[in-house]
Formats: structure tokens, sequence, C-alpha cells
């Protein structure tokens, strides 16, 4: 068994998918573009929003005001809004009790905001670490979170497993040297994978928790 295991947030352990697509359909109304549909959205959501606007508007003081909505929507809802995806706290409970191993967190959410859902759900005591977007030089699916995260912890690679449901924290793993594990139940699908960028081959694939914490555990 590995001694540390990395997460992903949003899709792997929580459900704030509502919240997100919210935030950008909200710059697009600010902006008069096409609003994204759930399809659309759980398709895009991969990158920060600092990263998504980027990519998008071209103008920097336009990349400046869309992330401003965002977060804006972000911090007024998402609080509110949250789930705990079915399972997800009695398979954290089991992992922390096991001596020795360490569980953290490596996230694409503004870091403010992934620390006060943490806290919100009373799951501090699970993480020795929490790396959210804005803290490493370069956030996922760049290795620079997923390395900060094992400097903090005192980890290697090679003792280490990170758990997403997106092709872009796969991409992370691999980037990081780390083992990926790819969950079926969040934002991502099968079909996104790419093995070409992967080192030739596909990440572990698991459907449920308890399938999860038999494979972590062995």
């Amino acid at each position: 068994m590995k001694s540390c295991i990395l997460f992903d947030w949003d899709g792997t352990l929580v459900d704030n998918f509502s919240v997100i697509k919210g935030g950008l359909n909200a710059v697009f109304t600010h902006f008069d573009m096409p609003l994204w549909d759930d399809e659309t959205a759980r398709r895009n959501i991969r990158l920060t929003a600092k990263d998504l606007f980027a990519k998008t508007f071209p103008a920097v003081d336009d990349q400046s005001k869309a992330l401003e909505i965002y977060l804006g929507h972000v911090e007024r809802n998402h609080l509110a809004e949250i789930s705990i995806i079915s399972g997800a706290a009695a398979f954290l409970e089991s992992l922390h009790a096991i001596d020795g191993l360490k569980l953290g967190i490596v996230s694409n959410k503004t870091q403010r905001f992934l620390d006060a859902e943490i806290a919100h759900l009373g799951w501090q005591d699970f993480f020795s670490v929490q790396i959210g977007a804005g803290t490493a030089v370069k956030d996922k699916p760049h290795p620079d979170s997923i390395s900060l995260a094992l400097e903090k912890l005192g980890k290697n690679a090679v003792e280490t497993r990170y758990i997403g449901d997106t092709h872009t924290d796969m991409l992370a793993a691999y980037n990081a040297c780390v083992e990926p594990v790819f969950v079926t139940y969040g934002l991502g699908s099968v079909r996104d994978l790419s093995s070409d960028v992967l080192g030739g081959a596909l990440p572990k694939i698991i459907d449920t928790y308890p399938d999860l914490l038999d494979f972590l555990t062995r």
C-alpha cells in the first residue's frame, strides 16, 4: 500500500457543479456569449477559472472582469450548494484510520474557497495538506501543485497515488510522476482519457468508493 494519497476535490469527493457552472454562465451572460448546458460544462470544466478565461478572452481587462464575476458568484453560493458525494465521508474515515497514511487535496479550485469548503464540511482532520489554485507556480495539468503537496508532506512521488475524475487530473499526476487513478462517477468520462499523453497507458479506472478503498489499501 502506498503511504500517501492525494485527491482532486470537485467531482471526486464533493459536488459543487451547479455553482461552478452558474459562475461561468454569469460571466458568459455579462459578455453576451452562449451559455453552457450541463453537458458542455461537464466537458469543459478542467482548468482553473483564471486559465480558462485567459484562453477565452484576448483582452486582459476582460479576463480580469470575467474572473471578478466568476469569483463573486462562487463566493456567494458555494457553501450553501456544496454536497458530499454519497459514500465519500465513510470512505475518508476508513482511510484516515490507517496508521502512517497521509491524505491530501490538490485542486484547481481557488485556495480560499477550497479551505472554506473543507472547513464547512468539518473535514480538516482528514487532510494533512490542502493545495488550491494559485498556491503553486502553475495549476493542473502542470505538476507544480502535486509536487508542492508532496514537499509539504515530506513524501516522494513513488509513494503516492493521485485520485481524480478528469483527464486534466490524470495528466497532472503523470507529469508529477505519481500513480494516477481515475474515478468514473465525477465530471469526466473514460472516453476523455488519452493514453498518448499518459505515458502510453491508461490509468487505473475505478467506479465506486468500495472498489477504490479496496484498491488503495492493498
